[in-house]
């Protein structure tokens, strides 16, 4: 099983994830793509994305985006994230989340994010963007 596998297997399950049906589309060669749908567990009071889940899942967005560049005893860690939310998605929408990572080096890794929300026809519409910082550990 490679290193990714076990990554997506072990980030997937965490039960944050799981309650958000978090699903990953693709990661490989500096890029990601997941997506979940806005549910009771997503949602804030007035129905629409609660912001503070769409932070966390950038960040896992941009998680993905670097490990496959990374060697097997390396980890990235959150050290800084900035989001800017430009419009709500409502519940019953999906969400596709876009990572890629900018820069890889020694010890930091500069990405950014893209949300999306898809309507019943399939049209995204941007709804938020951000960058994250991640700390290279050595484990």
């Amino acid at each position: 099983m490679s290193r990714l596998d076990v990554a997506r297997d072990d980030v997937l399950a965490h039960p944050l994830h799981r309650a958000c049906e978090l699903e990953l589309l693709h990661a490989g060669e500096g890029t990601s793509e997941l997506r979940f749908q806005v549910n009771d567990f997503t949602a804030n009071p007035l129905g629409a994305l609660h912001g503070g889940i769409l932070y966390a899942l950038m960040d896992v967005t941009c998680f993905f985006a670097a490990v496959p560049l990374l060697k097997d005893n390396q980890a990235p860690v959150t050290i800084e994230t900035h989001n800017s939310v430009l419009r709500a998605a409502q519940k019953g929408e999906t969400v596709v989340l876009r990572g890629r990572a900018d820069r890889i080096g020694r010890t930091l890794a500069a990405m950014r994010a893209e949300a999306y929300a898809v309507n019943a026809d399939g049209e995204e519409r941007l709804i938020a963007t951000g960058s994250v910082t991640k700390s290279i550990l050595s484990v």
